[in-house]
């Protein structure tokens, strides 16, 4: 199968649509429940995802080059309120569009290093692209997503019906 490397375009939209999905399904969501523990996963809240998977985005965002993933800065205050969580988002989706817009000079294809430990404590680096990490978060976002919707039904809430769903997912339904 021949596949066409993917565009800025198509990395924005991707990227933005995901995340306002996310923004828009929190709308069904009362503060008592984002920050709700579930039984199911210990520990775990809604608004506790919802900052994971905005910390990676804007680790990234921020990066020059070089990023480890388990050293980000965990901002809490996005758990902490559906509102804070939404603001969150819409920060996020800005800083994408000022990255990735039309006329921006960054590269997709300009490569990022990224540094973690393996199991048994080694450090190491592997080496990736601004685009291919970005799809990363894009796709680390729809797990962390499905696990959003399994807090909603633990709560009693319904997700949208396609929330969660990897493109993969949703072309080989269809």
């Amino acid at each position: 199968m021949d596949h066409q490397l993917a565009t800025p375009k198509e990395l924005l939209t991707s990227s933005t649509s995901y995340l306002l999905h996310l923004r828009d399904t929190l709308a069904l969501v009362p503060d008592a429940t984002y920050t709700r523990i579930s039984t199911a996963l210990p520990g775990s809240t809604i608004g506790k995802h919802v900052r994971h998977v905005l910390d990676h985005f804007m680790l990234l965002l921020a990066s020059s080059g070089r990023v480890n993933y388990s050293l980000r800065e965990r901002n809490e205050d996005t758990q902490s309120s559906v509102a804070s969580g939404q603001a969150a988002i819409l920060r996020t989706v800005e800083r994408i569009r000022s990255v990735l817009e039309d006329g921006c000079s960054v590269n997709v294809e300009s490569p990022v290093c990224i540094e973690d430990t393996l199991p048994g404590g080694n450090d190491r680096a592997f080496v990736s692209t601004l685009g291919r990490e970005l799809w990363f978060c894009t796709h680390h976002m729809i797990h962390h997503n499905a696990v959003i919707a399994c807090l909603m039904f633990e709560f009693g809430l319904q997700p949208p019906k396609e929330f969660a769903y990897a493109p993969s997912t949703i072309k080989r339904s269809q």
